[in-house]
């Protein structure tokens, strides 16, 4: 409104009168100023007045240089073609970037601190989000861990994505969605943020569960916090295959050129500990094997039955491999299959051809496992994933009483029966033959399910769980918040952002 009406002035009143001057650089200059105006360009929105950084160009390698490189990778795993390897190689044709870095480095700082009022907390955890997931899950009971020691925590996401997990976090928790306060910082930038961030707190321990900032922080700045009596710690669990032929894991691509800087690293498996000690001659007191616990009600009561369906419950996607599940269905045409699960937009066309088969029944994603035992009766859980650690679904299957048949994969047979395990170098009718066996032996599967009870009763307690972290050196903090900020108090760094 005040746009249009300063408009029709300069139009009505003043251009006429302006046109009548001699010719001179004063009138120049009101003319100039009068197109402007007319043009509706000389009052910017400030809404419109943003820095944006030009868009990276597309930058792809050949196939060649990619078989090349992951030949390569086996003796230095930094040179796994990930998506994030080619993106660092596409920075050196990069336009850089407009962004007024030095303004928005001050002002999300600025932010932080406002919005944290202090940094006096004892533990931080560094993940990318809390949603749901095994590695989440395993977030959730390492803060409940530190929070029954009475330790003051703060929670940082890392990624721009929603954690819908976060009603589960104790009350007194401080959870930080860092990303939103950096969004559009170049990442250079966003890991001194972060770094400066954990060294002005009075943190002894700092957690990083999954966070692909916190390794780069770790990596940057690791020496600086062992200084400051700091503790680094770190959880690992598989490595993910990217595609076809390449994996990618933050294990491999860190810890060979950080292991000094970080006090332990956690796994849930024996397996991926002693596979990382022999692919990469790492030292074996580097790591810990924690088992996640069950902190559910346990039932001791087996509750297969006899001619029911069986479960298949999980993420539709490439990891779980439904492909497998729909050869399996269709090659036992007499057995019932229930399919639970969200479905990825890439895996809709499996997911209608597993639909079409008149014995599989899909019945969309769950929140809760137990829900599914108490709705319907099962004779047992398949589980097909091509790659994992040991998941959690695993966990929450025996604890309800129903038998586990898997692939032998990553820590699974530190869980599941050897007659329960299926093999990936087996045909597939040597499989489909191994499955109905099973099936008709009712005595043998529940004995399967005894042997994973009984671990599951006394390796998987929460009790365990605490009195195997409270043998490890430094991770619930030593020191009192008094000892620790007078043993440091010649640091400024550690002094509150006020001062």
């Amino acid at each position: 409104m005040i746009k249009s009406i300063v408009r029709a002035i300069w139009k009505v009143l003043f251009k006429p009168v302006v046109k009548m001057l001699p010719e001179t650089k004063v009138k120049r200059n009101l003319i100039r100023a009068g197109g402007k105006i007319e043009q509706r360009n000389w009052w910017k929105d400030k809404r419109e007045i943003t820095f944006v950084a030009p868009p990276l160009p597309v930058f792809t390698v050949s196939d060649d240089l990619k078989n090349e490189l992951n030949v390569l990778s086996k003796i230095e795993p930094l040179l796994t073609p990930s998506y994030d390897f080619i993106h660092k190689l596409s920075h050196y044709t990069a336009t850089p970037s407009t962004i007024l870095q030095p303004f928005e480095i001050g002002a999300a700082y600025g932010l932080i601190l406002r919005y944290l009022k202090n940094l006096d907390f004892d533990v931080i955890f560094l993940a990318p989000w809390l949603k749901r997931g095994g590695a989440d899950l395993g977030l959730l009971h390492h803060i409940r861990a530190q929070h029954e020691k009475g330790n003051r925590i703060l929670l940082i996401t890392t990624e721009n994505a929603s954690s819908t997990w976060l009603f589960k976090l104790p009350k007194d928790v401080v959870h930080l969605n860092f990303a939103e306060f950096v969004f559009g910082v170049q990442e250079e930038i966003q890991i001194e943020l972060l770094a400066r961030l954990l060294l002005q707190t009075k943190a002894q321990v700092i957690h990083n569960i999954n966070s692909r900032l916190g390794w780069e922080v770790y990596k940057n700045y690791g020496s600086q916090y062992n200084t400051m009596n700091k503790k680094l710690f770190s959880s690992v669990f598989c490595e993910d295959k990217i595609a076809n032929g390449t994996w990618f894991g933050y294990a491999p691509a860190y810890l060979p050129s950080m292991n000094s800087v970080i006090s332990n690293v956690f796994c849930d498996t024996k397996w991926y500990p002693d596979s990382l000690i022999q692919r990469f001659k790492m030292p074996s007191n580097l790591f810990s094997t924690i088992y996640f616990p069950y902190v559910g009600q346990l039932s001791h009561i087996y509750s297969a039955k006899e001619n029911k369906p069986i479960l298949w419950a999980n993420r539709i996607t490439a990891q779980k491999r439904p492909e497998l599940l729909y050869k399996i269905a269709k090659a036992m045409p007499e057995q019932i299959f229930h399919v639970y699960g969200e479905c990825e937009p890439t895996f809709e066309n499996v997911l209608c051809q597993l639909k079409l088969l008149p014995n599989v029944q899909y019945f969309d994603k769950y929140d809760n496992f137990s829900n599914l035992l108490q709705e319907k009766e099962y004779s047992l859980f398949l589980y097909t994933s091509e790659y994992d650690g040991l998941p959690n679904v695993l966990i929450e299957a025996i604890s309800k009483g129903l038998p586990v048949i898997s692939y032998n994969i990553g820590g699974i047979s530190e869980l599941i029966h050897q007659d329960a395990l299926l093999s990936n170098q087996e045909n597939f009718n040597t499989i489909i033959e191994k499955i109905k066996f099973l099936i008709n032996r009712p005595d043998l599967l529940r004995k399967t399910w005894q042997y994973s009870y009984e671990i599951l009763q006394n390796r998987h307690s929460w009790e365990n769980f605490v009195e195997t972290l409270e043998q490890i050196d430094g991770y619930f903090p030593k020191l009192s918040r008094d000892e620790f900020i007078r043993l440091n108090s010649n640091m400024r760094i550690l002094s509150k952002p006020n001062d």
